[in-house]
Formats: structure tokens, C-alpha cells, sequence
């Protein structure tokens, strides 16, 4: 990439790929923060693996912008960052890890695609056990209107054995007047997913908000 270099040894193989793979996330930061400023964090899905200590380079990193041109940008072997363009999150619904922006770990579990549960279901295992409290979700559950998200949410936890976090959920979310129906994710999410990240360009949750009318 014109102007971007990667140094290695003088007596390193020609294709080899090791100092590549060592320095690819300090690249990205580097290069994302140049070409967006601050106006940029990793997808839901990548938040989410970062939070759960899964630093394995992925062959497609998927990124969100305001600025972004929905297209990858091909970088060595057989890597790419693909930027969408999308809004983001609040500032306050973001952090950042070795350089990188991602979502907090609440807000990426809402963001995320139903099909990660199937894809990963260690990793989003791991990532509902590392929630605190429910007000870590509740708070963008019901900010956005989120209840078909918050279904599967407290389905997700009842599964992990945190039942008491589920029912907190689905409470919480009644008596703001939604109507919520507990799905568990793990268990309807279709069998053989191999698609790790999707390059759609769709930023947000499936809301499908089913308000109640009081009484």
C-alpha cells in the first residue's frame, strides 16, 4: 500500500508471513486512525472477539465508518479491511484495545448478528459470561427499542446458566411495555453457519419493536 510499510529481516524468505501477522493489529489501528480519524470501530463481531482475549488475524476485518467506502482494501496475504459506511455507537458506547476502537462489550451482544451464535458459540459464550449486570445491556435494549434483540439476549443467558440476568431482562423490558418472546439463539441458530463475519453493509440490530398498549 502506497506510502504504508512493513519491515523485515534482510535474510527473511521472500513470501514469508510471520512479521505480517505479528504487526497486523497495529496496522490496522495505525491505518484506520490515519484514514478516519476517531471516526471509525471494529464491527460487533470483532468487538467482541478482542473482549474475549481472540486476537487471531482474520482474513476479513470488518470496520465501521461514517466515511467508509463499502468496499475491502486488499492487504498481504490474502488479508483485507473492509470499511462500511455506517454510524456509530455513542463516544460513550466505545473503548479502545491495543489502539483499536471497538464497542463496549454490552453494546457489541446487541449489535451482533444472530448468525455468530452459530458461527462461534464459544466465543459468544465467553462474552455473556464476562457481562456484569444486566444493566450493561438493558441500558441499549431499551434506548433503542431493541426487543426482538432483548428475546434472544435472555434466552442466550438462560442458556449459559445465568437465569437471574435472563429474567432481569425480560422484566425490565415488560415493564417498559414491550412484548418479548425468549428465544435461545444457540439452539434455533441453523446448523453448519460457516460465515464468520458478514460484509453487509446493514449497521444495526434487528430491532422489530413489539410495544404494548398499556393495560
Amino acid at each position: 500500500m502506497k506510502g504504508w510499510y512493513v519491515p523485515t529481516r534482510p535474510d527473511q524468505p521472500a513470501g514469508e508471513s510471520t512479521v505480517w501477522y505479528a504487526s497486523f493489529w497495529g496496522f490496522c489501528a495505525g491505518y484506520l486512525n490515519s484514514r478516519f480519524n476517531t471516526g471509525w470501530c471494529l464491527s460487533p463481531e470483532h468487538s467482541i472477539g478482542l473482549h474475549t482475549g481472540d486476537w487471531a488475524v482474520p482474513k476479513q476485518l470488518l470496520v465501521r465508518a461514517p466515511k467508509g467506502g463499502n468496499k475491502p482494501t486488499a492487504l498481504l496475504h490474502g488479508t483485507s479491511v473492509f470499511d462500511v459506511r455506517c454510524e456509530l455507537p455513542p463516544p460513550q458506547e466505545l473503548e479502545q484495545k491495543q489502539g483499536l476502537q471497538v464497542m463496549k462489550l454490552g453494546t457489541a451482544l446487541i449489535a451482533c448478528a444472530r448468525a455468530e451464535y452459530a458461527a462461534r458459540p464459544a466465543t459468544t459464550r465467553a462474552a455473556l459470561a464476562m457481562v456484569a449486570d444486566a444493566a450493561d445491556v438493558l441500558r441499549g435494549l431499551l434506548a433503542g427499542g431493541h426487543s426482538k434483540v432483548a428475546g434472544r439476549l435472555a434466552g442466550a443467558f438462560r442458556d449459559i446458566g445465568r437465569v437471574e440476568l435472563a429474567d432481569e431482562i425480560v422484566a425490565a423490558m415488560r415493564a417498559a411495555g414491550y412484548v418479548i418472546q425468549e428465544t435461545n439463539p444457540f439452539e434455533e441458530a441453523p446448523a453448519g453457519v460457516a460465515a464468520r463475519r458478514s460484509t453487509s453493509s446493514r449497521c444495526g440490530p434487528s430491532s422489530a419493536t413489539g410495544r404494548a398498549s398499556p393495560g
